[in-house]
């Protein structure tokens, strides 16, 4: 028989991958909802996210994964995409010809606007059915976990 600390943390270790399993499947169900609202084209939230760093000033590929935490090889993956899709151009960096500097066209511009709000749906109906106290709790406490997880950036 296990000892009383060790069921503690097994039932903690129990309750912190449920909770991050939970954040998962939000996030796949917000994908979903974005594909099925997106018509032909939709977007994902990392390609939003991407669109969105650059719309914050992250005009290099380097800034743009290191804002999102993500492989730069990845972030070349879905600039491409992007650009093949008029919502970026790249550039050859003036100062130094080996970057590539990343800015939003006007549809980029629009395409993160309509994302966004397809977001903001997408959330507000997947979480219409909780408690008002149990939406206010669950925006503070994202808004909590993301200073956090800001904070930890280099």
């Amino acid at each position: 028989m296990p000892a009383q600390g060790a069921l503690s943390t097994t039932r903690e270790g129990a309750d912190a991958l449920r909770g991050a399993g939970t954040l998962l499947l939000l996030v796949r169900a917000l994908e979903q909802d974005l594909r099925t609202a997106g018509g032909s084209d939709p977007l994902n939230l990392t390609e939003l996210g991407v669109l969105g760093q650059i719309d914050r000033g992250a005009n290099l590929p380097s800034l743009v994964a290191r804002a999102l935490q993500l492989d730069p090889a990845r972030v070349t993956h879905i600039s491409d995409r992007l650009v093949t899709q008029g919502y970026i151009v790249r550039t050859v960096d003036p100062s130094d010809r080996r970057r590539w500097r990343l800015d939003l066209t006007e549809r980029g511009r629009e395409r993160l606007e309509e994302g966004r709000n397809a977001v903001q749906l997408a959330m507000e109906t997947l979480l219409a059915q909780l408690a008002a106290p149990d939406r206010h709790a669950l925006q503070q406490g994202l808004g909590a976990v993301r200073e956090l997880l800001d904070a930890r950036r280099p």
